[in-house]
């Protein structure tokens, strides 16, 4: 069956050759429309590659136009891209600038309480001390109506005097002493050591250093 499909179909082609050959045959007999002929078939084929010059020229510019698009699209994109970048750290800056400003702000308002602290706290030491020797004077003005008035003897009160003396003398200079070399210059309730950071503690002890912190020792 497929035998003779070919078959017809090759005859078919074969008469449409012969059918052509005969009509040149016949148009190159009348050279007037044997020219008209060709003149015709080269005009269309003119035509058809012009159309499709231009087909594939329209085709080029448009696939050259989106290009373009695309790429004043990405620089606009990348433009944007940027600009998000600089406001980003921008924003990070500014930020950065806060945080370091309440950083700041809070250091040294932790620093104006120690400090108000410390005064305070010296404040009531130096009442503590008037106090104290206001005490030791009415002491001293009690045991010296006492001797005169004769309820005591004066070796007694000369005694009793001295160690009223001597107490009150002994605690203001310790006072005075502990406030001077031994009481810490920053927080009024901590003691200073001299030997913070000279003196390693054993192995495995914890150190601790001059701003409190513990750190532990190795072998």
């Amino acid at each position: 069956m497929s035998t003779t499909s070919e078959l017809l179909s090759k005859d078919i082609v074969d008469l449409q050759d012969l059918e052509q050959v005969q009509y040149l045959q016949t148009l190159q007999a009348d050279p007037a429309a044997y020219a008209a002929y060709i003149q015709e078939k080269s005009g269309r084929i003119m035509s058809e590659v012009l159309d499709s010059k231009r087909a594939a020229f329209a085709k080029t510019a448009g696939d050259m136009a989106r290009m373009m698009d695309m790429n004043q699209n990405s620089l606009a994109a990348l433009d944007r891209s940027q600009d998000m970048l600089a406001m980003q750290d921008h924003l990070i800056e500014q930020q950065a600038t806060e945080e370091g400003a309440i950083k700041s702000n809070q250091d040294n308002t932790r620093r104006q309480v120690e400090i108000n602290n410390w005064y305070y706290e010296n404040k009531r030491e130096t009442l503590f001390v008037l106090q104290l020797a206001l005490l030791a004077m009415l002491t001293v003005v009690v045991v010296l109506a006492a001797a005169a008035g004769g309820w005591i003897g004066t070796a007694g009160a000369n005694y009793l005097i001295l160690f009223v003396v001597v107490v009150a003398g002994g605690t203001w200079l310790y006072r005075w002493y502990y406030t001077t070399y031994i009481r810490d210059r920053r927080l009024w309730a901590r003691r200073y050591f001299p030997e913070d950071g000279k003196v390693a503690p054993p192995s495995g002890q914890l150190c601790i250093g001059a701003g409190g912190e513990t750190q532990p020792v190795a072998a």
